[in-house]
């Protein structure tokens, strides 16, 4: 199998890891384990998200830059199955914030920018040309929702201020119960998904729906059921939880921990000790990223200070907590499920770190693989 990395290139102050120098690909063997493919990086300014594009050997990278530094953006990429040489095809500016996500059905492109210092964060709409690469912005959806201060509160002052200003952090494409084409955005200042409805015809995304989390939440990632249920599963990056929300009425129907219940009473210290920088510079563990295995009956989702991988089993739409994987690195950014569900390949962004966790309890602990550089972001290119 060939995957691509995507790493951080740019200082970041969240990024205390050795920076990589863009887009990587790597050959995943049945047992998980990575190995470089003789390629050189395809080097762009902080490649932080990948997506692939659904039928054409493409794959699109968000750079999520400083604001007020340099302009954030997208890249469409070919790549070549039998080398893994990267080619970038062009570019497109992404005004309003930070690119953070991307997704893609192959027609059309979406992208999530937050807004860290003003009011507004934005989903972009980009059209696709007949070769994948990327045409002109054609409508932009704004998001206005912050929790602030009792966002703050509601942690107990903790991670303050995260939530003064809208983040939308991904844009997770769905089919609609009509056979439509949906996008459903967690957005982690204002405590809300909105769940957008897209008309290919005109090229427009428009605003039907919205859930509102509990305060505090600060919504990240989400995957949508792929069993038949109607939800989508959202992952709460400041209260580490996952809520299970309905997508007919948008309202959360089940809320679990990422974390064992035993870390409730400790302190972050107890359980930070070998992450020194989340113990300083964020205090708790958070979260970031959430996926289902091939199957849909596993949920897992990465906490990044404690540093491991929930795994929840999954049954009608609704889950149970089975516990966490240790990611033997620092800051699980980002994972991979193996296509035969036997393996996770877990991206430690502060280690520079690619760990394959074995999920069929086999025993096996395959080598860690050193990128010497903050890997944040992985996908598949090839089965």
């Amino acid at each position: 199998m060939l995957v691509a990395v995507g790493t951080y290139s740019r200082p970041a102050g969240h990024v205390p890891g050795t920076l990589g120098r863009g887009v990587y690909t790597l050959r995943i063997d049945e047992s998980g384990r990575p190995s470089g493919t003789g390629a050189q990086p395809l080097e762009l300014p902080n490649p932080t998200y990948l997506v692939r594009h659904p039928s054409k050997p493409v794959i699109y990278a968000c750079q999520e830059m400083d604001v007020d530094v340099e302009s954030n953006a997208v890249t469409a990429i070919s790549f070549d199955e039998r080398t893994g040489v990267l080619t970038a095809m062009n570019t497109v500016t992404l005004p309003g914030g930070e690119a953070v996500h991307v997704d893609t059905d192959g027609e059309f492109l979406f992208a999530a920018c937050l807004e860290p210092t003003g009011s507004t964060g934005v989903v972009h709409m980009l059209p696709l040309a007949e070769d994948g690469s990327l045409q002109p912005i054609c409508d932009t959806f704004e998001a206005t929702e912050a929790s602030g201060k009792a966002g703050d509160d509601a942690r107990g002052g903790s991670q303050a201020g995260r939530q003064d200003t809208s983040h939308p952090h991904m844009a997770c494409l769905y089919r609609t119960s009509d056979g439509g084409m949906g996008v459903l955005v967690p957005d982690l200042g204002g405590d809300v998904v909105y769940k957008l409805a897209v008309s290919k015809q005109d090229r427009k995304m428009r605003l039907v729906g919205s859930a509102k989390l509990a305060v505090g939440t600060g919504p990240r990632h989400c995957v949508v059921d792929t069993q038949g249920a109607n939800v989508v599963y959202v992952i709460g990056e400041l209260t580490n939880t996952i809520d299970v929300v309905d997508i007919e009425s948008m309202t959360s129907v089940q809320r679990v921990s990422t974390l064992p219940a035993e870390t409730a009473g400790q302190q972050p210290s107890e359980y930070l000790s070998d992450n020194p920088f989340f113990l300083e510079k964020v205090g708790q563990s958070c979260c970031s990223a959430v996926k289902l295995s091939p199957d849909g009956k596993k949920l897992y989702g990465s906490n990044r200070g404690h540093d491991s991988l929930t795994v929840c089993s999954v049954d009608g739409g609704r889950l149970k907590f089975e516990g966490c994987l240790s990611t033997r690195g620092r800051t699980p950014r980002d994972f991979f499920v193996g296509p035969n569900a036997k393996y996770l390949l877990a991206l430690n962004q502060d280690s520079g770190t690619i760990a394959t966790l074995s999920i069929d309890d086999d025993g096996r602990k395959v080598p860690l693989f050193e990128m010497n550089a903050a890997a944040v972001s992985v996908i598949a290119l090839t089965p």
